[in-house]
Order: C-alpha cells, then sequence, then structure tokens
C-alpha cells in the first residue's frame, strides 16, 4: 500500500491545528510563537481578516558564528559579504509576498564578541538599512525589521545594538530583567 503524505509549507502549523481539532475548520486559526507571541502561521481566513505574520529569520552574523569547518583557518565571518545579498534576495521576496516586519533572531548578542564580530554587525545591518531605505523611497512602503535577542542580557553588546538601524529592538527580559532600565536610559526614542 502506497503512503502518501500533505505538505502545506504556505500555513503548514495552522493546518496541523486542524488536523487534530477539526472543529477548527473553516475558522480563523493563528499559530503565535512560543517566545514572543508574534504570528507565525495562518489560515487562510486569518489573513483574510488581516492577521499579519511576521516571519522569523536567524540573523546573518549569529549563522557565521555556528558555521563549521575541518579547516582550522576558516573564519566564517569572511563569508558575510558572499551572504548579505542572499538575506537582500529574501527581504525583497518577503516584502513583495506582502510582508511588512521580519524578525532577525541574533542570539550571539548575548555573547561576549571580538571587535570584528561587532563591526560584522554594523556592516550587514548598515547593508540591510540602505537597500531597504532605497526601496521604501521607490515604492513609498518597505520591510520594517526587527532585532531579537535572547539567552541574556546584552551586556557589552548593548552599544553595537543599539546603534544598528531596525525598526525595533527585541530583548531578553526574562533571563536579564536588569537591563531594562539600562536600555531605557540609552535607546534613541
Amino acid at each position: 500500500m502506497a503512503t502518501f503524505a500533505l505538505v502545506d509549507c504556505n500555513n503548514f502549523y495552522a493546518s496541523c491545528e486542524r488536523l487534530f481539532q477539526p472543529n477548527l475548520r473553516d475558522r480563523p486559526v493563528v499559530v503565535l510563537s512560543n517566545n514572543d507571541g508574534c504570528v507565525i502561521a495562518r489560515s487562510n481566513e486569518a489573513k483574510a481578516l488581516g492577521i499579519e505574520t511576521r516571519p522569523v529569520i536567524i540573523g546573518p552574523i549569529t549563522f557565521l558564528h555556528l558555521a563549521k569547518s575541518k579547516d582550522p583557518g576558516f573564519r566564517p565571518i569572511e563569508l558575510l559579504p558572499r551572504l548579505l545579498p542572499v538575506y537582500l534576495t529574501l527581504f525583497q521576496q518577503l516584502q513583495d509576498a506582502g510582508v511588512t516586519w521580519v524578525q532577525i533572531d541574533e542570539p550571539i548578542l548575548v555573547l561576549d564578541l571580538t571587535a570584528d564580530v561587532r563591526a560584522a554587525f554594523e556592516t550587514a545591518y548598515d547593508c540591510f538599512a540602505s537597500a531597504l531605505l532605497a526601496r521604501r523611497t521607490a515604492t513609498g512602503s518597505g520591510l520594517q525589521l526587527m532585532l531579537a535577542t535572547y539567552f541574556g542580557g546584552l551586556e557589552d553588546n548593548l552599544d553595537t545594538a543599539l546603534s544598528l538601524p531596525v525598526d525595533g529592538l527585541h530583548v531578553d527580559l526574562v533571563r536579564a530583567p536588569e537591563q531594562l532600565e539600562v536600555i531605557a536610559a540609552k535607546a534613541k526614542p
């Protein structure tokens, strides 16, 4: 006997909820992320109501930081110039699909970072800001970026995070509630 699987990549998690709860068929369904409550999946009925999703992607600096190689001289951060166009293409595709906000997760911002890694953050996010500003100017609207960190406080990386040209900053106040006052004092309105 043959086995078939249905893969619905447009609203996968919402479809899973409907599979296990048939009473949700033909009703708006949204699925929230477990860390910040943003909508990560929605049914077509929820989309018709104007409920928006906020795609979440791993940031380029964290992505490269996690890279591995057998070559002991391999420095993943040196691949950043080749990786940035991939992110820019993704941002354009997301905006063309009607996405207004993208969350970029950069959990390594809570680690002890070297000066070259901090500089890489500035390079990457300046590149993103320039491209997104050009698109906003050309089209009158544009994608907004939410930079998210978690697993601890920003500490020595706070100034770097606050200097990045993003539209929002999500920080971990569960594991590092003491950073709220410092961030509030340093952040620009």
